[in-house]
């Protein structure tokens, strides 16, 4: 087999200018752009810790909260939501995913893989579940977790949160949010009281509550 490469296929990667608008990629701020054209530094470096540190109290305000553990996953959105489930959930446990849309059921494959017991409560594709219908399912299921996607990108829907802090608790449940498209921007706030992992971009945040022992 010839080993001659076409030299036009390897020439400088040079990507033309894209204003990029979604939940993710967007573009990034030019000193993000030039902090990573800085030298690597490997994991275990001093220096890395003491950025780490930056990183994690630069996000807590993000997510309005003063957790400990609000923390920067190395990955795409969906390397966060597998991050958050896998830490938060083990085989057997009962999950309730709140499903409205396509990222509802991303939701229930990561579970289904885990090998949780998952149960679902639904709403139409362009509507959200009522608050009324999750405590019912609350109440009959009895989870361990309540997860969520606050925005479903598949649909433009986003589902009301408020009142689901309170039913988790009265309930002795832990709840997720997924705020991959809605952090921030939709003035999706965390509250330190309601246990759980928001997962924005490629962050992550959990209270003492959804610390491993």
């Amino acid at each position: 087999m010839s080993s001659d490469l076409d030299a036009a296929l390897f020439g400088e990667i040079d990507p033309p200018q894209r204003l990029l608008m979604g939940p993710g990629p967007v573009n990034a701020h030019p000193r993000v752009l030039r902090a990573m054209s800085a030298d690597l530094l490997g994991q275990f470096d001093p220096e890395m810790t003491a950025y780490m540190n930056q990183v994690m109290a630069l996000y807590r305000p993000i997510f309005g909260t003063s957790n400990r553990w609000t923390m920067l996953i190395d990955g795409t959105a969906r390397s966060a939501i597998e991050a958050a489930l896998v830490s938060l959930v083990a085989p057997g446990d009962r999950v309730l995913v709140v499903n409205f849309g396509r990222f509802g059921l991303l939701l229930t494959e990561i579970l289904a893989r885990i090998g949780a017991t998952v149960e679902t409560v639904d709403a139409s594709w362009g509507e959200v579940v009522p608050m009324d219908a999750i405590a019912h399912a609350i109440e009959k299921f009895g989870p361990k977790v309540v997860a969520c996607v606050h925005g479903d990108t598949s649909t433009t829907m986003a589902q009301p949160l408020d009142g689901l802090g309170a039913l988790c608790r009265a309930a002795g449940a832990l709840s997720y949010i997924d705020a991959t498209a809605t952090n921030v921007a939709d003035g999706f706030h965390y509250l330190d009281d309601r246990p759980g992992k928001p997962v924005g971009t490629a962050p992550a945040t959990t209270p003492q509550e959804g610390e491993l022992p």
